[in-house]
């Protein structure tokens, strides 16, 4: 047994503003985000998921791969929680932008790369990874990163719309954000965690109905969200918020003074 009864930890990397190219530049927590230096610029958390259940050790995405002062921040909160690196036996990929990814793993050298999470497997979208391939040029994506994945032995492939990963963790390709992007639900007793990603990344996605111009098919994530809503306010879901600012985590209905 690794945990009595689930628990979900966000391990925070910080706060970033993002540009046009996609360029990630880390401010302090404390920062005013409504202050006249930030005005226009988005800013946004990144806080992977960690998920501890009867069996085992989730990471929901593995963030930006951020380091400060020489340590990278996805491994220092996890040692925060007492888990080491070792420990991890499942780490599942929503999509495969750059800021959902970079934490997979680190450069050895030039040529040798070693994954973060040494016994862990990693669920990964074949049809996302097509896909991401494609993408040349695209500052969303770090190729280096996509040819590791792509050749590593530890990468479990799904090649379906749905399905499960064991009995409490059900992955589904919801296709907004990206053509394969997937949401991760994780259920055990009365408990379900939604995970949605980018495509419910803050509070504010759950409050409008907007169709994102950010979005590969912002209509569809729309739509999405919206069932979404409804059903986890039949079952008392928990969202977890991967890009929200304050809080990681809600349920429903939300305060609307939340940002």
């Amino acid at each position: 047994m690794v945990c009595s009864s689930v628990k979900t930890t966000a391990l925070r990397e910080g706060l970033f503003t993002v540009n046009a190219d996609k360029v990630f530049t880390p401010i302090d927590d404390q920062t005013d985000v409504s202050s006249p230096e930030l005005a226009g610029r988005v800013v946004v958390a990144v806080q992977p998921f960690l998920v501890c259940t009867q069996t085992d050790f989730i990471l929901l995405d593995t963030g930006l791969g951020y380091s400060r002062d020489g340590q990278l921040q996805i491994l220092t909160a996890l040692e925060r929680e007492g888990v080491t690196p070792g420990q991890i036996s499942k780490v599942i990929l929503s999509h495969l932008h750059k800021d959902h990814t970079g934490g997979i793993g680190h450069w050895l050298s030039d040529d040798q790369f070693a994954l973060n999470f040494p016994n862990a497997t990693y669920y990964v979208q074949e049809r996302e990874l097509a896909f991401a391939r494609q993408q040349t040029g695209n500052p969303s994506y770090h190729a280096p990163t996509l040819r590791v994945l792509e050749n590593h032995p530890q990468v479990e492939w799904l090649h379906t719309d749905e399905g499960q990963l064991n009995d409490q963790i059900w992955y589904a390709v919801s296709g907004g954000h990206t053509p394969f992007h997937q949401t991760i639900t994780i259920r055990e007793g009365s408990e379900t965690l939604f995970y949605g990603a980018d495509e419910v990344p803050q509070f504010g996605y759950l409050r409008r109905n907007v169709a994102y111009k950010n979005d590969y098919d912002g209509k569809r994530a729309r739509d999405s969200r919206k069932r979404w809503v409804e059903q986890g306010e039949a079952g008392n879901w928990t969202f977890l918020l991967y890009h929200n600012r304050q809080l990681p985590f809600a349920t429903l209905p939300i305060n609307a003074g939340i940002k």
